[in-house]
């Protein structure tokens, strides 16, 4: 991109952040973000994680993140909490949830914005000083150790947490935020009040808030402040005044100092690890220590991550995966927090012996970037997706709200992002060569391979060894680190409506125009996927199961020249979306399959004219189909490696034995062996027609040149179904699958820490009568208020994670339950999910569940469709699936026709009555 040139309202992006800082009576910063749309944001920072505890509290920032959700008078009542305050948040349309990181834990609530004050009123005791009840105590203690299993039993967990223990011996960041099983079993209660009381100030804590806070009169902005004031302004644990502070002024932050990990460790041969894992395919890691992201090297170091590790255009992506095909996966980047952190890549690959080659050609490419130093276009792509990722973060209150509150409390500064950005656009090819022969130095690093267990005494001293040869410099000389801070040099969304017309073609269009997004998403769809590959092959079932995954996943690899238009390389395509931060990716499923492209609205001329390429003339060469096999062919030998997905298979099979719906999309091994590009650009000749193509697009629509755009569109892809030969004839609908005539089980076991279970039936189709009921019921049953969570987790402390599974086909899909908790507590947990569907299908929901469920749906829905990407992929599939459309308030009224009677009777007719599949893994 030429930045000389670049449209005005390019450089106006610091406008679309204007946060207002304020101040609550007790020194607690407040930041107001106005966002025109539907949808609101609270954001509750506490600067407190688990880099703050003790070696003896290590995991207790955590387990006070999941006290803070119990009843703020439970301790006072002597009664077990409820889920009170999720309850009455999630009956109003919220969404409650918190994470916990090493330097902060931060607890959220979106919701609809007309219930933003009566939101933040529910939401506000959460901050009240509180004494915890130790019967909630117990039963959470309980709660963390089912997810602290939950987590020994995921390969990536491990592989990072490995990696983060071996890259930080002495910081904090070395230990892993849930903590250990040891340390929180022996936790006394009065211990972690003791921490809570040290840390849960004022001077810790911060709101941001986001979301249609101006109005004409500026009523809405004093109200939302009025409602903050009333709950974290008095009422919360005071702390130490800043020097100078007045009344409002900003109050001290409290922490404890953290020990300094030394940034060159003294040893001949960089660290490595092999860990022995339950997993079919080797994973391998490095890191190198890095400054942390005030640091005056930050910046370039960013580019350089980028430039190795960032997409389809990372250099480690070209070489490894693409010419050398020796992994199937490797991305990398750049982990900075608070203090200084890591430098990182990983890599996929199929098999032990290919581990050291990969690591090899890893180090070779690391070298060569620091003797080379990156090209220009590099550089230019690197700084273009820096500058759009604050545009796409506008897209939700929930992603302005994160980005602001990083800026003010982790890093200080609310203008942080636009001097980053001039940072950013000052590096040139020299600073990152400098850059990368600094920090890309073995006495920084450290590496973790994640093997089979049959390779336990793999040996990766060799590694070191190749490490150690091709990275170090004797010619380096090595900075002193500067730790010095840098930086010396309206229409409201949702008010239009979405238009729907059909072209001469017979393509059917959906445009829904935002003139306030600076984001333009296009959907194109096309009915297929496993549903018709396998109920409506062009050869046979067995022979074409998987060709959407594939035809999905390369359609975007290259296309066909036509005429004066000479055809393009998955390499030209990558560098022209990637060069300005738009994406473009096929996508396929159990009923469809598609293209999506999204990109800042500017670039609408330039990128519109190759998505039409792609759509219509894809190439499918057979390199990158074979590159996509091998990915797709890794995955299906994964399956076994995570016990949740293989659950999910098992049940699949089980319960649709006729259907395809019972199968996998990614297809079978044997399956994928025969499927090849001919085969591909048959099934793209006869699904991709006129009259099977949807086309949907929301943003900043410019109607002239979209409509433009699309009578070129309806032209190619008209030419190109004449000349395609009419092969395939589609059935409207497949048959049902039978219902079962008994239960069915399914069992396998892995000897893991854990044991997954689903339970469920067949459910309902997109447009049954029963499909705003069903989802009421999942509405009721699930989120933090639900009767799962609260009957299952809350007073049992069964598991950490259950809730409602469910999937609405063209054809009957299924319904049901998942657990995953301890093996001991098998037969309870599936009792327990029993007693919880038969008591609502005997007695029916009260009307306060209703009132919830009702709001929840509501307000979740109105988040899922905050992006331009979410909108055009709804209205796109809601039109292919030929659903009518409802505006907001038809919507509205269906859900409230929705009876405490309809949800009793679903509840009974899928959960209960019906003969269930179980299948535990």
């Amino acid at each position: 991109m030429d930045f000389e040139t670049a449209p005005a309202y390019f450089w106006s992006m610091p406008k679309l952040f204007k946060p207002e800082l304020t101040h609550l009576s007790n020194g607690i910063p407040v930041i107001l973000q106005h966002l025109d749309g539907s949808v609101a944001a609270t954001y509750w920072w506490v600067r407190t994680g688990s880099a703050d505890e003790a070696s003896a509290e290590a995991g207790f920032a955590h387990f006070l993140e999941h006290m803070l959700f119990k009843d703020a008078a439970a301790k006072e009542t002597g009664k077990a909490s409820t889920g009170k305050m999720a309850r009455a948040i999630e009956s109003l349309g919220g969404d409650i949830n918190a994470y916990t990181s090493f330097d902060q834990t931060v607890y959220h609530v979106t919701c609809a914005a007309h219930h933003w004050e009566r939101v933040i009123d529910a939401f506000g005791p959460i901050a009240k000083p509180q004494r915890f009840l130790k019967d909630d105590f117990e039963r959470e203690r309980e709660v963390i150790l089912e997810e602290l299993r939950k987590n020994e039993d995921s390969p990536g967990r491990q592989l990072f947490q490995s990696l983060f223990s071996l890259t930080f011996k002495k910081h904090p960041y070395g230990r892993p935020v849930i903590g250990f099983a040891k340390i929180l079993k022996s936790a006394k209660l009065s211990a972690l009040e003791a921490f809570y009381k040290r840390n849960y100030s004022a001077g810790n804590m911060g709101l941001v808030l986001v979301g249609p806070i101006e109005d004409a009169t500026g009523e809405r902005k004093k109200s939302i402040l009025r409602y903050a004031e009333k709950h974290f302004g008095g009422k919360v644990i005071p702390g130490p005044k800043s020097k100078g502070a007045s009344a409002r002024g900003a109050a001290a932050p409290v922490n404890k100092a953290r020990p300094v990990e030394p940034a060159l460790a003294n040893t001949d041969l960089p660290p490595f690890k092999v860990q022995p894992f339950d997993v079919k395919t080797p994973t391998l890691s490095i890191s190198f220590r890095a400054p942390d992201l005030l640091n005056v090297d930050t910046p370039a170091l960013d580019i350089l991550a980028n430039i190795l590790g960032m997409g389809e255009m990372g250099r480690l992506y070209q070489k490894l995966f693409r010419d050398l095909a020796i992994v199937t996966d490797i991305s990398g980047g750049l982990y900075v927090p608070k203090d200084p952190g890591m430098l990182y890549f990983q890599a996929e690959t199929t098999e032990v012996s290919k581990i050291e080659p990969a690591y090899l050609e890893i180090f070779r490419e690391l070298a060569r970037l620091r003797d080379e130093g990156p090209t220009p276009e590099e550089l230019s792509r690197c700084v273009v997706n820096a500058e759009s990722d604050r545009l796409y973060a506008t897209q939700s209150a929930d992603g302005m709200a994160g980005r602001i509150g990083f800026s003010k409390f982790v890093l200080g500064d609310l203008d942080y992002d636009q001097k980053y950005l001039e940072e950013l656009r000052s590096i040139d090819a020299a600073r990152v060569r400098a850059i990368a022969a600094e920090y890309l130095d073995p006495r920084r690093m450290s590496g973790v391979i994640l093997v089979p267990k049959d390779h336990k005494n793999y040996d990766a001293r060799p590694i070191a060894a190749l490490a150690r040869r091709i990275l170090s410099r004797a010619d380096i000389v090595t900075r002193k680190i500067e730790t010095k801070a840098r930086g010396a040099k309206k229409t409201p969304a949702g008010a239009a409506a979405v238009e729907f017309f059909t072209l001469p073609s017979g393509i059917r269009v959906a445009c829904f125009e935002r003139p306030n997004s600076h984001v333009l998403s296009l959907h194109a769809s096309v009915l297929g996927g496993l549903r018709l590959e396998v109920g409506s092959p062009l050869d046979s079932a067995d022979r074409d199961w998987g060709v959407s995954s594939l035809f999905a996943s390369s359609w975007t690899k290259g296309t066909r020249g036509s005429g004066a238009i000479p055809g393009k390389s998955s390499l030209d395509i990558a560098s022209i979306f990637e060069g300005r931060a738009a994406s473009v990716d096929g996508f396929s499923g159990r009923n469809s399959v598609g293209l999506q492209m999204t990109s800042l609205a500017r670039d609408w001329d330039a990128l519109s004219p190759l998505f039409t390429e792609i759509l219509t003339r894809p190439a499918f060469p057979e390199d990158e189909v074979a590159h996509s096999r091998r990915v797709a062919e890794e995955s299906l030998r994964g399956i076994e490696d995570h016990s949740s997905q293989l659950c999910s298979k098992l049940f699949l099979e089980t319960l649709f034995e006729h259907h395809p719906y019972g199968r996998l999309t990614t297809g079978s091994l044997e399956s994928l062996a025969g499927l090849n590009p001919e085969k591909i650009r048959a099934y793209h000749e006869a699904w991709v027609r006129p009259e099977r193509l949807v086309i949907s697009a929301s943003g900043a629509i410019h109607r002239p040149s979209f409509n433009a755009w699309l009578k070129e569109l309806s032209d190619r892809v008209s030419e190109a179904a004449q000349k395609a030969s009419a092969r395939g004839k589609f059935p409207k609908g497949l048959p049902d699958e039978p219902p079962l005539k008994a239960p069915r089980w399914i069992e396998r076991s892995k000897g893991r820490e854990q044991v997954h279970i689903i339970v469920g039936g067949l459910g309902t189709k997109l447009d049954s009568e029963d499909r705003y009921a069903m989802r009421i019921l999942s509405t009721l049953l699930g989120g933090q208020s639900g009767r799962l969570f609260i009957e299952l987790r809350e007073k049992k402390s069964l598991a950490y994670t259950v809730a409602p599974v469910s999937f609405e086909g063209i054809e009957r899909g299924y319904a049901g339950t998942y657990i995953a908790c301890a093996p001991q507590k098998r037969v309870e947990a599936i009792e327990g999910i029993r007693s919880v569907l038969e008591r609502l299908a005997s007695q029916g929901p009260t009307a306060a569940e209703m009132k919830r469920a009702r709001e929840f749906y509501l307000g979740r829905r109105a988040m899922d469709l905050q992006s331009d990407s979410s909108i055009a992929a709804h209205h796109g599939l809601e039109s292919l699936y030929g659903l009518p459309y409802l505006d907001e308030n038809q919507l509205i009224r269906k859900v409230e026709e929705v009876t405490a009677k309809d949800v009793q009777k679903a509840c009974d007719r899928y959960l209960v009555e019906a003969f269930m599949v179980t299948s535990s893994v």
